[in-house]
């Protein structure tokens, strides 16, 4: 008995996650459209980081993961979560110009 994600599942699950990144980038550079001036940049460079992020996802699938076979693709992982811990500080700081 074998207990686990099947290649399947894990093959389908990297898709739908770079599918839900790529959809929530786009939607940010939708709000360009309505966000005030100083939201911009942040709005830019969220979005930009989230579509680069949902890539990740389509190359693991390619790749196999990124514990065994693409260490490259951790760092890669690794350094687009420290772009999100980026941006949520960007938004708190634009918000808190506000008051």
């Amino acid at each position: 008995m074998e207990f686990g994600a099947t290649a399947d599942i894990y093959s389908s699950f990297n898709l739908y996650e770079a599918l839900f990144w790529w959809w929530l980038g786009a939607s940010l550079l939708g709000c360009r459209h309505w966000a005030g001036s100083q939201y911009q940049s942040w709005l830019l460079f969220s979005a930009a980081n989230i579509l680069l992020f949902g890539v990740t996802d389509v190359v693991e699938l390619y790749t196999g993961g990124f514990l065994h076979t693409a260490t490259w693709l951790l760092y890669w992982k690794v350094g687009h979560v420290l772009g999100l811990g980026v941006s949520v500080a960007w938004y708190v700081r634009l918000r808190l110009k506000q008051r």
